[in-house]
């Protein structure tokens, strides 16, 4: 416990950069720094002598609250916690707080000083970050997305590993994202590896680190990606391609949560969350000898399996737009909207690679388009194509002229489940959406 005296207090607090404050027994402010000052609002003459509650929003204090625990808590034990706080002119802001006893004179009760720094910015930044990465960045409302969701905030809270099974292109390392940026671990580093893009013995050195001398070119020691990972996240996509070494020392990481980097004994623990991602079918892998079975069971403690386009086409709309959006966004040119025949071509593709496919149609249609809404002929020339060679028949059948008030009446009638709807209407559900779309619905 400091001894310092009251007379010089001032001026030392007022060299600091951070807000400081000083209260004692009676949790009266006895002494409040120039930068203070600037963070609060609130002159130093306006609150000497105050109770501290005076720039807290004083529902927070009821005589319990952390900085009164402080004055009540006899050990000199420092104290951080997040409150807000209020501004003189009422604008309420985050701050971090620290405080600990300070003793200004030996007989005399300690006091307790507070340093605040105002994090309101910082934390406004941390929950765009989340917010942008979180599950919310996932496109659609389908049933299936929205099972998604729900799995991503089941598991997102614990560290158990997560295995994401899904075709090429379905946004397996978008649901990564969202699960880490959901979790405690969310301020964390998020580090990802795609285990089909390195050779076997560079995916070993890049995971796992390793020495110098270790192998021709290690002129120095290398952390691997799970050493860069601690306390957050690593993402192993295509895990699948391991090779039989690497899936043995990923099995010791997953029991023991230790590592060896290439050319060392030494073991180090690593405290991360896992990830993994494939496109392949793993127990296909285990039965033909190609993935070990051990390894699979510890991989697919929770498995998330993600729907293929194709099986979502009631989002394909919605991701349409999202897409048109984010081209907007950076170009000049801006594009309103899709025309319904040009929807109705999108809706009825089969998307064989699913949601990039997609992404990449929609930016050629954006930088082809000369008018402000997107037509058939801004697609690319083998989606109409294809569509002509898949749908001939289906184009020649007469339609069910369906007036908007059959629409939006048996919409409701079914709870405005669209399949349903399209089942009652007698016609195809892509056919539902596309008169949903003529008639602004």
């Amino acid at each position: 416990m400091e001894i310092l005296n009251d007379r010089n207090l001032d001026t030392v607090l007022d060299l600091l950069n951070e807000a400081v404050f000083v209260y004692n027994q009676d949790m009266q402010i006895t002494h409040f720094n120039s930068s203070a000052e600037q963070i609060t609002g609130h002159r130093k003459d306006e609150v000497l002598g105050e109770k501290c509650v005076v720039i807290f929003d004083k529902g927070l204090c009821i005589n319990n609250c952390e900085l009164c625990m402080t004055v009540k808590d006899g050990d000199n034990q420092k104290v951080e916690f997040r409150s807000s706080f209020i501004r003189s002119d009422g604008i309420r802001r985050m701050g971090e707080f620290q405080a600990g006893h300070l003793s200004l004179s030996p007989n005399e009760k300690p006091h307790v000083l507070v340093s605040l720094t105002d994090i309101t910015e910082l934390d406004r930044l941390r929950n765009e970050l989340k917010t942008t990465h979180s599950f919310r960045n996932l496109v659609g409302k389908s049933p299936v997305m929205q099972d998604l969701y729900q799995s991503i905030r089941n598991v997102a809270e614990y560290d158990s590993t997560v295995c994401l099974f899904g075709e090429s292109g379905t946004g397996k390392e978008l649901v990564a994202r969202a699960i880490h940026y959901e979790s405690p671990r969310a301020e964390r580093p998020l580090i990802k590896v795609n285990c089909s893009a390195l050779s076997d013995n560079l995916l070993e050195s890049e995971l796992f680190g390793h020495v110098k001398g270790a192998f021709t070119g290690a002129v120095r020691d290398r952390r691997g990606k799970f050493e860069e990972a601690e306390d957050g996240t690593l993402f192993l996509d295509e895990i699948g391609d391991l090779n039989e070494r690497v899936q043995v020392k990923l099995l010791r990481v997953l029991q023991e949560k230790e590592i060896e980097r290439v050319g060392e004994n030494v073991i180090r623990k690593v405290n991360l969350r896992i990830i993994v991602a494939t496109h392949k079918n793993l127990e296909q892998e285990v039965a033909e000898g190609r993935f070990r079975e051990d390894l699979f069971y510890r991989l697919n403690v929770i498995p998330i399996h993600l729907p293929p386009l194709r099986n979502r086409r009631e989002d394909i709309p919605m991701l349409a737009d999202h897409f048109t959006k984010i081209w907007n966004g950076s170009h000049n040119k801006k594009i309103e909207g899709i025309s319904s025949q040009a929807l109705g071509l999108l809706m009825d593709h089969p998307w064989p690679g699913n949601i990039r496919e997609l992404e990449n149609t929609m930016e050629h249609a954006c930088v082809k388009t000369s008018s402000e809404e997107l037509q058939p002929t801004d697609l690319p020339h083998t989606l109409r194509e294809q569509a002509k060679t898949n749908s001939p028949a289906r184009m020649r059948k007469p339609r069910r002229k369906l007036t908007k008030k059959q629409i939006v009446d048996t919409l409701k009638e079914c709870d405005q489940n669209q399949t349903h709807a399209a089942e009652r209407l007698g016609i195809h559900r892509i056919t539902l959406w596309r008169k949903m779309t003529e008639h602004g619905i």
